[in-house]
Order: C-alpha cells, then sequence, then structure tokens
C-alpha cells in the first residue's frame, strides 16, 4: 500500500536548515496498523505532513520517495495531492477538534467535506455523515450542533468520522487523543481499533505515548533524532526491543505486570539539535552503551530477526544490554557523563570569555 524509501525533509530556519527527517524508509500493508513513536522533535508529525504535501511554507521534502499503490506522491502536483486527501489519504491531525468552523454546525462541515471529494448529493451525503457518526458512537442529531456544543472528546470523534466518511486507503492518526483525558482517550481507541477492523483501512498512528501503540498498532516504528531506530511487530519489541533508545523508553513506563519493579527511570540528556550537523548514531550521547564507533559512524537499519530492525553497531550484544538497561545504575553514569561534559563546555565559554575581555583591554 505505502512504500516510503530515504525520506528526508528539511526545514528552512533563521541562520540555517533543520533536517527534522533524515532517510526514514518504512512499509504499511494492506489493512495493516503502523504505531511511529517517539519523543517531541523526532521528525513523526513531519511525515505525516510530508506524506500529504501540507508541510508549512518553510519545509520541503529534500529527497527520497512516497510510493503510494506504486505510484510516486513525490513531485506530484498541490492538485494532485489535493484530489488523493479524505478520499485515498484521510488525516487527523493534533487537536484536529480545535479545526472545526464555529459558526458551522458539524454536520454542514462533514458533508461539505464528503461532497468536495464525490459526486453524492447532499440527501446522499447527509446519510454517509449518520453512518459514520454511528461508527463513532454520536447520535444523528449531535450532526446539528455547533462546535462549542460539543465536548472536547464528542468533537474529536467527529473529527475522525469525517476523516472515515470517503473510506480512505490509509488513515494517518497524528496524536488523535493528545487533549483528551484517560477515560476518554480509552474510548476513542477502542473507536479506532473497531473502525480501523470493520473498513479495513491501512492505519498509521503516531503519537509520543508508547503504551498507546501497544493497544492498537501491530507494528512499532521507533524514530529518534529524524531517524529510525527500530521497526518491529509490537508483540516482538514489548517482548524483546534492541536498540538502547527502545530499552530506555520501556524503563521510563509503569507496568502493571512486574510486581515490586522499581520507580521509573528517565533517560538523561535531551534529543539532538537537528539545525546542527550530525555524526555518528543520533543517540550516543545519551546511550549507555555508545563507543567511540558509535560517536563516528552512522549505524545502519539492519535486520536482526523476522520483520525486526534495529539501527545500532552492536545488536550481537542486545543480551548484556537488556540485563543492563533494567538497572538504574546504568542510566545515572549516562546523566553524570552529561553533566561533566556541560561543566567542561562552560568552563571552556568561560576561558574564552575572559581571554577576550583581556584582548580587549
Amino acid at each position: 500500500m505505502l512504500d516510503v524509501q530515504n525520506l528526508s525533509v528539511e526545514y528552512k530556519i533563521q541562520g540555517g536548515v533543520l533536517r527534522a527527517v533524515d532517510g526514514v524508509s518504512f512499509t504499511l500493508k494492506r489493512a495493516e496498523s503502523l504505531g511511529i513513536v517517539g519523543e517531541s522533535g523526532c521528525g513523526k508529525s513531519t511525515i505525516a505532513k510530508a506524506l500529504l504535501q501540507l508541510l508549512p511554507k518553510n519545509g520541503k521534502i529534500s529527497g527520497g520517495h512516497v510510493f503510494f499503490d506504486g505510484d510516486d506522491l513525490v513531485g506530484k502536483s498541490a492538485e494532485e495531492i489535493r484530489k488523493m486527501r479524505q478520499k485515498r489519504i484521510a488525516l487527523v491531525s493534533q487537536s484536529a477538534m480545535n479545526s472545526l468552523n464555529p459558526v458551522h454546525t458539524v454536520g454542514k462541515q462533514i458533508i461539505e467535506a464528503i461532497r468536495c471529494h464525490s459526486r453524492m448529493s447532499v440527501k446522499e451525503a447527509y446519510a454517509r455523515a449518520v453512518e459514520v457518526f454511528s461508527m463513532v458512537g454520536l447520535e444523528e442529531k449531535r450532526l446539528r450542533s455547533f462546535p462549542h456544543q460539543l465536548s472536547g472528546g464528542m468533537k474529536q470523534r467527529a473529527i475522525i468520522a469525517m476523516a472515515l466518511s470517503l473510506e480512505p486507503d490509509i488513515i494517518i492518526a497524528d496524536e488523535p487523543t493528545t487533549a483528551l483525558d484517560v477515560v476518554v482517550q480509552g474510548r476513542i481507541l477502542q473507536r479506532i481499533q473497531k473502525i480501523h477492523k470493520e473498513i479495513s483501512s491501512s492505519m498509521i498512528f503516531i503519537t509520543h505515548d508508547i503504551s498507546v501503540v501497544s493497544e492498537v498498532c501491530e507494528t512499532i516504528m521507533v524514530m529518534y533524532g529524524g531517524r529510525v531506530m527500530e521497526i518491529a511487530d509490537t508483540d516482538s519489541f514489548f517482548r524483546a526491543p534492541y536498540h538502547p533508545y527502545s530499552l530506555g523508553l520501556q524503563n521510563a513506563f509503569p507496568s502493571i505486570t512486574e510486581i515490586g519493579r522499581e520507580e521509573l527511570v528517565s533517560i538523561p540528556g535531551s534529543p539532538p539539535n537537528l539545525s546542527e550537523p550530525q555524526e555518528g548514531c543520533r543517540f550516543h550521547v545519551r546511550c549507555p552503551f555508545a563507543t567511540e564507533t558509535c560517536r563516528i559512524q552512522e549505524p545502519p537499519l539492519e535486520k536482526v530477526r523476522d520483520d525486526h530492525y534495529s539501527a545500532c553497531w552492536y545488536n550481537d550484544k542486545v543480551e548484556s544490554f537488556r540485563r543492563e538497561a533494567g538497572k538504574r545504575d546504568t542510566w545515572e553514569s549516562v546523566r553524570k557523563r552529561i553533566e561533566e561534559q556541560i561543566l567542561r563546555e562552560d568552563a571552556h565559554e568561560e576561558i574564552e570569555h575572559e581571554e577576550i575581555k583581556g584582548a580587549g583591554r
């Protein structure tokens, strides 16, 4: 259904270029659900916008290909892509519930979206709107409501209904439950799972919450610093992750099955600044197992098991990594190393500042 090859996306910023996505490749089969996870700024939302050419004016696809049913979307005109949106690829974006027009009823907006991409009459489009509202658990009378008359959860479900209205081949859900409380979030995730199975659309689910992916996706792709760190089927990933970043992520979310587990362990440090040139593995600064090779050479995404890929130079040492990654001291050593580096940089800057002041005198 979808074959993304070496996709790179850049943003022009003051003083240079920020490469938000750098050589990302993945595939999406028919009726498959793929979860893309990672920290804020890792490039996951940029991928969604790039697929549909919805990048802001300062953004552009700088390399790679996006094959949709064998047809390369990169290079297609804005009008060609516009005709595909909603009808063949639908997007539910972050805080999409705030995108509803406050002066028109929700039903009118959904009917307009349906008729814009089909030859349905108003009556047929209304019947379809009633149908998709039922799928997301909303009553027909809510079509006559204005956005301010609906709760946050209802508005989000209305947006999901709009995305489903033309039964697209692919649904891209970008953080669709971020602004909702956990109870409403749970209900919407259940609806998404149910609908995904009913209409057999492929789905890309983008989130920073790895536990959400465990519920709704068959395959998981972990991103960091604009690159893919690991791709695996969800069961395999949670049972036996390979990449050190994935091992760190597992320590950072709670488990209700591991009785007596210690308090959560976070990954020290911050993601890389993608406006600066990157060398080696993107994760090496925060990785407790990094070597000089990791600092100077970027590892390729390699097959480690059936349908399981990891971008690490030391995939063969994963058993020892898993044992060590569960210990707090392992990550505390990284914290100390980062703090020492910051102190050295501060001291160096202070010396440079004093030298400049001396030269001025």
